[in-house]
């Protein structure tokens, strides 16, 4: 699946930029906001601890640097969840999609794009007064060509003022959110955009690879599963306990943007290599067990002759070392299977084990 970012929504943000920097051409553009991005890119890695508490997205030219290098990596993201996901429950009225923590938008950006000219009625909720003005304005720039059927209203208040009273939502969205947060108010943030959905609604919640913070996205499945009532879409084909002895997540890759490949040849990033957790969760029982198999691959494929060999995360709540010759698989399987990536799931026919422990022959559903 090769994963694109619009180049309407970079020449929205190019377009701020160049206002904010008093440059025309994108070169020029981009190198004068240079020293805001490296800010921002070292405030999520090195930096963060220092800056965990200080706002970043304050004034119109740090919404355009965060949205130059961040949102299309967001929209990369959020278009590999949302590609795996089943479609989205029919409604009589709009879909009812709430973005907590909606920054400069792009995941909401993500989520429209993939619905298509389906009617939304968005609600995009963050503490910045800043970044919801930059969402409103690109919105509006784009709604006519991009998102004919969608209305936004946005609400600025820190997001433990969160609390959804009587309203309810078809989708919530959670993106690199919780991070920010320390254990206990993640489990009040998650509770909270737990109790706004619809009974078939569904929170997409994502956040960041990083191992110095613990496994705190299993505690948050767990809680989601026990405490919460909540049952799996994704990623997990199974709700048993996570047979994982390390953080889940998924590896994916992507076409970068021009302005970011313009940016990263003197950041010198490694932007292709999308590494993020996520969990698609719902109020909605479990539905009927599929007749294919469900194995999500949760490590790095080797190839040999003929075949591929992978772990993968098995509808049986174990991982399995999966055998997959190509010989059973036709010319576009055995194209993917040479391109396998940490997160993509494969429908399976059939689970055979062989002599080595732990190994299966897995054949392809038809």
């Amino acid at each position: 699946m090769s994963v694109t970012y619009p180049t309407e929504l970079e020449a929205c943000w190019l377009k701020v930029a160049a206002a904010e920097t008093h440059a025309s051409a994108v070169r020029d553009v981009l190198h004068r906001l240079r020293p805001d991005i490296v800010r921002l890119a070292d405030r999520f890695t090195t930096g963060r601890a220092e800056a965990a508490a200080a706002p970043y997205l304050k004034d119109t030219r740090a919404c355009a640097a965060y949205s130059l290098f961040f949102a299309p990596q967001t929209h990369a993201r959020l278009t590999h969840i949302l590609a795996e996901l089943p479609p989205f429950p029919e409604t009589v009225r709009p879909l009812r999609v709430l973005d907590l923590g909606a920054g400069t938008g792009a995941a909401s950006w993500a989520l429209l794009d993939h619905l298509g000219r389906r009617p939304v009625a968005l609600t995009a909720w963050d503490h910045s007064r800043a970044a919801l003005r930059g969402l409103h304005n690109l919105f509006e720039a784009l709604r006519t060509p991009r998102w004919p059927d969608t209305t936004l209203r946005t609400n600025a208040a820190p997001l433990e003022d969160f609390d959804p009273g009587d309203d309810s939502f078809d989708v919530v969205l959670l993106h690199y959110v919780l991070n920010e947060f320390a254990p206990a108010s993640r489990r009040l943030v998650l509770t909270r955009a737990a109790r706004a959905l619809s009974p078939r609604g569904r929170l997409i919640l994502c956040e960041p690879l990083r191992h110095e913070s613990g496994d705190y996205m299993r505690e948050l499945r767990a809680f989601a599963l026990g405490e919460l009532g909540l049952h799996l879409l994704a990623p997990c084909p199974h709700e048993f306990a996570c047979p994982l002895e390390g953080p889940c997540h998924d590896v994916r890759t992507w076409q970068i943007s021009q302005a970011l490949q313009i940016l990263n040849s003197t950041l010198k990033r490694d932007l292709r290599h999308l590494a993020y957790a996520f969990l698609v969760l719902t109020p909605a029982a479990p539905r009927p067990a599929p007749e294919a198999i469900r194995c999500r691959v949760v490590g790095s494929p080797t190839q040999a002759k003929g075949q591929t060999v992978c772990p993968a995360c098995c509808s049986d709540g174990h991982i399995h070392r999966l055998q997959l010759l190509h010989r059973d698989f036709d010319t576009l399987g055995r194209k993917e299977l040479r391109h396998l990536e940490r997160g993509q799931v494969l429908p399976l026919h059939d689970l055979r084990p062989l002599g080595e422990p732990n190994l299966f022959r897995a054949t392809p559903a038809r």
